[in-house]
């Protein structure tokens, strides 16, 4: 897939105030130049694979969607209508009457023209979504919705992205905010009124339900409170369905509207991304909801939800303010965040990610939590996603939705390598290289590397030992490996643990190898990734020993991360620096000079060291001219701060980062 992250005024340096009430970055704003190590380099205009840039710590890495363990259960069984006897317009046809339409038509006739239809739900489900994260002294606050039947009371926090440490509170709204003011944390969720509590988990009480100033009350939906600290000024936007309102409250007391509501966005049906439907054909909708005000430096930004939580185009778009925090707000370049990237699962048109939230985090990265669409048992089967975004000179936010092995935002990327993608591939997707021990009828084991988690391997009742093998159809270096589970039946709850042990086909023994011990799992995953020590290997077998409430399960998507291209390397058949400049590096170096980013003595020993690289391979002797630029690599690494400025380093190791791949 093509990476599309844009040049322009660094993230740290560009980013000061967080999103959602977060402490702003003590670096100051000023202008520097970005340059994204890419995960392809082109030759013309030809192509090439990605390949990591240096080696990942995959024990910090990160694959959605996320394996956010407990994730609450939900229970709609539901069957068919005896016949379709009730498919009918009735009462599609007064809306077609009227002569003018708003968005609120277009939801009724949705509505109305599921008259009669049913969507079929044969086993519970986990699910999450709506998230609201916020960063409180470097510890990453995760809110969200659960099950939205038996009240979920959990809210999540994460130093490190990985490791996600679950919290019990004493209520349990959908959809929540939460802000901290003036030492005091409140939160609301849908139609809820606001609480207030001394701690991020409560115990919260009640402090009264948002009231207008001329004293009538109201219960909005996906409610979003926004802190501007420069100011220490709040704010609300909410609203499920268009328009999202936007208003201030009382910092003091945020039941308190200090203004009547105005409106900051509305459904616009030019806007395709917006429209509802897996294909955005619906211009008379888009169920515009999950808003979110938040601050980047001095520019204000809103960003919605829209195209419906039911469908896997469900989308995010930013604003931007030409005001204040209330607008009026323009639509950005580039919508919908993660539009046109190619190789999304399982869009590649449109991404798959909705409500959420954006937050700055301790190390200044802007990290977007978004509802990742299932949706298959009913249209709240969900889960979670992140990515890091990037800000432009402009201002614009784009973010690279992922689905292959990322280095959490917490971990520090490798010496040259910006890139946080870990250069691996999906291995097993459509392999055509399959075994199970057996299969139910219509759940043959194709199902489990289909890339869609519409369809699922199950073994057939009574399988004494269920048994699912992949094979890679080639030889690869493995590094991780994701299992999404399918839990069947109605009776499993969020403490259902799966219990099973993974090999791997060692190829040199010519024998399978033990891989992954969890026998003794207790914890619940419907999402379980696993990185290790990579293996050599052309098969991954999953032996599935039963579940901590006696539950059957299938395997929903199996994922296998990994990579080839060095042992292609290895075999003489390419050159992993083929085709690439050192002009690229002249050009940076030249850059920084002018700037006074590189002392000028210092600047006369890298261009020595460049010369003799450039020498090097025109003589040939690709590998001299490797050594030479790894020697200076280490150089500028090593330089003091007098000699090279923090821009001109990560500048020059950015583009020396491509050579030095193997």
């Amino acid at each position: 897939m093509e990476d599309h992250t844009r040049e322009g005024m660094g993230r740290r340096a560009f980013l000061r105030a967080s999103a959602l009430g977060a402490a702003a970055a003590t670096v100051p704003l000023v202008a520097e130049t970005a340059h994204a190590a890419p995960l392809h380099t082109t030759v013309g205009t030809r192509l090439q694979p990605k390949y990591a840039t240096a080696p990942v710590d995959m024990s910090k890495t990160y694959v959605n969607p996320i394996n956010l363990p407990w994730m609450e259960v939900r229970r709609t069984p539901s069957t068919l209508p005896a016949t379709d006897a009730g498919i009918n317009s009735t009462q599609m046809l007064p809306i077609l009457a009227k002569e003018q339409w708003v968005e609120a038509d277009g939801r009724n006739l949705v509505g109305r023209a599921r008259t009669g239809f049913r969507v079929l739900s044969e086993n519970a489900f986990r699910t999450v979504a709506d998230f609201s994260a916020v960063n409180w002294d470097g510890t990453i606050w995760l809110y969200l919705s659960g099950s939205m039947q038996n009240s979920n009371r959990w809210v999540f926090s994460t130093t490190d992205y990985i490791n996600w440490q679950m919290h019990e509170m004493n209520i349990g709204p959908t959809a929540p905010t939460a802000v901290r003011v003036n030492g005091k944390y409140y939160l609301a969720g849908n139609n809820s009124p606001v609480y207030v509590a001394d701690s991020p988990t409560g115990p919260w009480t009640q402090l009264g339900r948002f009231t207008r100033p001329g004293g009538q009350t109201i219960s909005p939906g996906d409610v979003q409170f926004f802190l501007d600290e420069d100011t220490n000024r709040l704010y609300l936007s909410y609203n499920i369905g268009a328009p999202i309102m936007g208003v201030e409250l009382d910092p003091n007391n945020p039941t308190r509207l200090l203004t009547e509501p105005v409106v900051v966005v509305d459904f616009d049906p030019h806007e395709e991304w917006m429209h509802l439907g897996d294909s955005k054909q619906m211009y008379n909708l888009g169920y515009v909801e999950g808003s979110q005000l938040f601050k980047i430096g001095q520019q204000y930004y809103i960003q919605v939800a829209s195209g419906g939580t039911e469908h896997t185009t469900y989308s995010t778009g930013v604003y931007k303010s030409t005001g204040g925090p209330l607008g009026p707000f323009v639509p950005q370049a580039n919508n919908p965040i993660g539009h046109d990237i190619g190789g999304n699962f399982p869009s590649s048109l449109y991404p798959d990610a909705g409500h959420g939230s954006f937050v700055q985090d301790a190390d200044g990265n802007l990290v977007f939590f978004y509802t990742y669409v299932i949706a298959y048992e009913e249209i709240f089967e969900r889960r979670m996603g992140i990515d890091i975004c990037e800000v432009d000179d402009r201002g614009n936010i784009s973010c690279r939705i992922t689905n292959t092995p990322q280095l959490s935002p917490a971990a520090t990327p490798p010496a040259g390598n910006t890139s946080r993608d870990a250069g691996l591939y999906n291995l097993a997707t459509n392999s055509y290289a399959y075994w199970a021990s057996s299969y139910a009828p219509g759940r043959t084991p194709y199902y489990a590397t289909d890339r869609t988690f519409s369809t699922w391997w199950e073994p057939r009742d009574g399988d004494p030992s269920p048994t699912f093998v992949v094979g890679l159809s080639n030889a690869f270096h493995v590094s991780a490996i994701q299992i999404n589970w399918k839990e069947l039946g109605q009776t499993f709850t969020a403490r259902n643990a799966v219990k099973y042990t993974v090999e791997f086909f060692d190829i040199n023994a010519n024998a399978w190898a033990p891989l992954v011990d969890k026998s003794q799992n207790t914890t619940a995953l419907a999402v379980d990734y696993l990185p290790f020590d990579r293996v050599f290997t052309h098969a991954i077998r999953v032996r599935i020993l039963g579940t901590t409430e006696n539950v059957k399960v299938g395997i929903l998507q199996l994922n296998v991360f990994g990579e080839n291209y060095t042992l292609t390397a290895s075999k003489g058949m390419m050159d992993l620096t083929h085709g690439l400049s050192l002009d690229p590096v002249y050009a940076i170096l030249d850059t920084h000079v002018a700037s006074g980013g590189v002392q000028s003595s210092f600047a006369r020993d890298l261009r020595a060291l460049l010369d003799a690289a450039g020498a090097a391979q025109a003589d040939g002797d690709e590998n001299e001219a490797i050594d030479i630029l790894r020697r200076l690599r280490d150089v500028v690494a090593a330089a003091r701060p007098a000699k090279i400025s923090a821009a001109a380093r990560g500048a020059l190791l950015d583009a020396l980062a491509p050579w030095l791949r193997s």
